[in-house]
Order: structure tokens, then sequence, then C-alpha cells
């Protein structure tokens, strides 16, 4: 079962960060010189059951999955055009 991030009501920290909304994880943009990059402030974790944990694996590994493929079939689309 995944930890839970320090990062919940009554935690030292959650004094100084806080977001407009209570649902949202503030972030902070910040400008890089060869590219945009945002940095996460803090993320909010929810307890999960263990039926939970293994269909959100299974979704990500399948996500995954299809964005590999997409990555390819780009590829050869790219290569034939050329």
């Amino acid at each position: 079962m995944p930890q839970q991030t320090p990062d919940h009501e009554g935690h030292p920290r959650e004094a100084r960060i806080k977001g407009d909304d209570a649902t949202t994880p503030p972030v902070r943009r910040t400008r890089s010189s060869t590219q945009n990059t945002w940095r996460v402030e803090r993320i909010d974790t929810e307890p999960m059951t263990a039926q939970q944990y293994d269909l959100a694996v299974t979704t990500l590994a399948a996500l995954i999955t299809r964005w590999r493929i997409n990555q390819e079939n780009a590829k050869e689309t790219r290569e034939e055009s050329a």
C-alpha cells in the first residue's frame, strides 16, 4: 500500500503553503532559459485500498502502453513521409 505524503492538515508545512482552492495543490510557475517548467508545491494523497491501488497501477500501465504505441506510430509516419 502506498505511503501518504506528510502534507495533510495539521502538518507544520500546511501553515506555510496554502492555495486559494483547497482541492487543488498550489503550483508556482518558474521560468527556465530553455523551456517553461512547473514546480509542484505539494501533492495531496488519499488512502487507497489494495484493490484501488491495483486498478490504478493497471490503468497507468494501459495509458503508458497506449502512449508508447502512439509514439511509435508517429515515428513510423514521419519516416514514411521522409
